[in-house]
């Protein structure tokens, strides 16, 4: 007990890291967010779309007329070619049950609120296209959902699209670009934990495990598949899910984090900088000087920030 409290007290640790992870890469990261949609609900949005972040607060009211606030995972539109579709995304590390369902309509329902349109004596609303993703493997699972709600004049429907960690391969993540998934890779171990953990063959298979994601998100980068930003956020957040899920098997959590940490501090923190910097010359030259330099402005900014977090993680690993 004394030992995880100890563990507790790390800069790496964090009480929330399974929905830290998923609300930041959907937050910050746009390039791996539309090809998990793409895939999700088979859409084919590409560089082009503009995805609008919208708010993620939202509050249930209960039958005493309490209120009780609510933040979803994700909540956020899409456009693209004039066509607005809004998207609802959670990530769940309970086993599924019947209960989720309510939840997520609770959601839905807020959002179709926020989302309505008064007209007179009609009130539009408009349901957002819901997904779940469920990072601990759950019995009998359908790979979709459907809400039923009966009105006065007939039933109408929607589908929650489900799918589990569980189903996927390393190989089958980077093949369809699920670069979204790979902090909760981890999750697919889980119920070995304890014989990995005394068995040193198997620790060491599964550190080799993560030098390959890690070679695979590097060439993805050199690929220009996926940008030095994202590529270190992944490599960050998945430091943290591994502290956070094997706090209780030292020696998964030494290993496995020593090299998704010794990574961290040798991240391309500088490729960052020049990337950004060239998008930020290339903005400056279509749209005018004063942009570009703004931009590049903000760019520096953002290294500055990337370099004291790096000296701050150098610090808490000494």
């Amino acid at each position: 007990m004394q030992d995880n409290n100890d563990k507790k007290q790390s800069s790496i640790y964090s009480e929330f890291a399974y929905d830290d992870a998923f609300r930041t890469m959907e937050t910050e990261c746009d390039d791996i967010l539309i090809p998990f949609v793409n895939y999700f609900y088979n859409e084919h949005y590409d560089s082009t779309a503009k995805i609008t972040r919208l708010r993620n607060e939202h509050f249930i009211e209960h039958e005493d007329q309490s209120d009780e606030k609510r933040i979803t995972d994700s909540h956020f539109r899409i456009t693209q070619d004039g066509i607005s579709k809004v998207y609802h995304f959670e990530c769940e590390s309970k086993t599924y049950d019947n209960s989720i369902l309510v939840r997520l309509f609770e959601y839905d329902s807020q959002i179709a609120i926020d989302e309505s349109n008064p007209d007179g004596s009609i009130l539009r609303i408009r349901f957002p296209y819901t997904g779940l993703l469920l990072l601990r493997k759950s019995p009998k699972v359908p790979e979709r959902a459907e809400i039923i709600i009966e009105t006065p004049k007939g039933k109408v429907s929607y589908d929650i699209k489900m799918i589990q960690m569980s189903d996927f391969s390393i190989d089958t993540i980077f093949e369809k670009r699920l670069y979204f998934m790979i902090p909760f890779y981890i999750f697919n171990y889980e119920s070995e934990f304890n014989s990995i953990n005394n068995d040193k063959n198997r620790t060491e298979a599964l550190v080799e495990v993560f030098k390959n994601i890690i070679d695979c998100l590097d060439d993805e980068l050199e690929n220009g598949r996926l940008s030095a930003f994202s590529h270190n956020v992944i490599i960050r957040l998945t430091h943290k899910v591994v502290y956070k899920l094997t706090m209780k098997h030292t020696n998964v959590q030494e290993k496995v984090g020593g090299i998704m940490g010794g990574k961290v501090l040798d991240l391309p923190e500088i490729k960052v900088f020049h990337e950004g910097k060239e998008i930020g010359l290339a903005e400056g030259e279509a749209i005018g000087l004063a942009k570009g330099e703004a931009e590049r402005k903000k760019l520096a900014d953002e290294n500055e920030f990337l370099k004291k977090e790096i000296e701050r993680l150098k610090q808490a690993n000494k």
